[in-house]
């Protein structure tokens, strides 16, 4: 399917207010919720709730959310954690959801500190994918339409760029710079680098995984972009992270991947946080990756 920036939805108000308000009774004793122990977590916008045991959290695309859990559910790697999701009481399709909620063991942990410990993210992020290398590709990545998917489809599908100019002119510098990439695709984590937790006499535990099918090193071609444009990191890190010769290309599609979003939020007069300053944050970065893919 191309996805043109049309197609692409954004959640309204609605949906946002039925978000915030938390999950409703028959959810909450679905998964066997401590009522009086449930509080609100940080971070998340807000959407995100625990009683110390379990984590609820808004569902954005079932069929994703089954498969992560289906695979999860089985995951056997000693050297990452990930989080073991809980099947609702009472599913009458087999699924692991209830009402556009679902729920997972509360995994512990700290977030990393991202100035001094990217290393770390860099080894889980090897662990984790190295598990899911011979992972197929899930049918379901043909129908989903979030601006991140949009974002994916931009940086490998030939998606039309999306409808605001300031964004457009540096999509466009950096669609021109495209060329093939020959390194096999696999599932991969679209955002790990600030869903990675440490914790003591414990592995890694990576979190939150909104999947695509790439390259490997597109998972941390992302990251280390990411790294740089928003967390104030070193422009050298983008050879250090270097994971061979489709290196450049990878990081070009990063940045088309996390521009396409904000082009598309951007021209619907929805931006907040971080994508305010994005652009400006991103445009010495794109000068960095397009010298970097000039020389190979």
């Amino acid at each position: 399917m191309t996805l043109s920036p049309d197609d692409v939805h954004l959640y309204d108000d609605a949906e946002l207010d039925w978000r915030r308000r938390g999950p409703a009774c028959r959810t909450r004793r679905a998964f066997g919720v401590d009522e009086d122990a449930l509080r609100r977590l940080p971070g998340g916008m807000g959407f995100n709730w625990t009683d110390g045991r379990l984590v609820l959290k808004p569902v954005g695309f079932r069929p994703e959310h089954d498969w992560v859990c289906e695979v999860y559910d089985g995951w056997d790697a000693a050297e990452v954690r990930v989080p073991q999701p809980v099947a609702p009481h009472g599913s009458s399709d087999g699924g692991w959801s209830v009402d556009g909620w679902g729920a997972h063991v509360f995994v512990p942990g700290r977030d990393l500190d991202l100035t001094t410990e990217l290393g770390l993210v860099r080894e889980a992020s090897d662990a984790f994918h190295h598990h899911l290398r011979d992972v197929p590709r899930p049918a379901f990545l043909d129908d989903r339409i979030d601006p991140w998917e949009y974002g994916d489809r931009l940086a490998w599908d030939d998606a039309d760029p999306p409808p605001h100019p300031e964004t457009c002119e540096l999509i466009d510098r950096l669609l021109a710079r495209l060329r093939s990439v020959t390194s096999p695709a696999q599932p991969i984590h679209g955002d790990i680098l600030p869903n990675v937790l440490a914790a003591d006499g414990l592995p890694p535990a990576v979190i939150d995984w909104p999947l695509y099918f790439r390259p490997v090193g597109m998972a941390n071609a992302i990251a280390v972009t990411d790294a740089v444009t928003f967390r104030g990191a070193p422009l050298a890190l983008l050879d250090e992270w270097e994971t061979g010769a489709d290196w450049p290309q990878l990081l070009v599609r990063a940045l088309l991947y996390r521009l396409g979003p904000t082009g598309i939020i951007a021209s619907r007069d929805r931006l907040m946080g971080s994508l305010v300053t994005h652009l400006e944050r991103a445009r010495p970065v794109v000068e960095a990756v397009l010298a970097r893919a000039d020389v190979r």
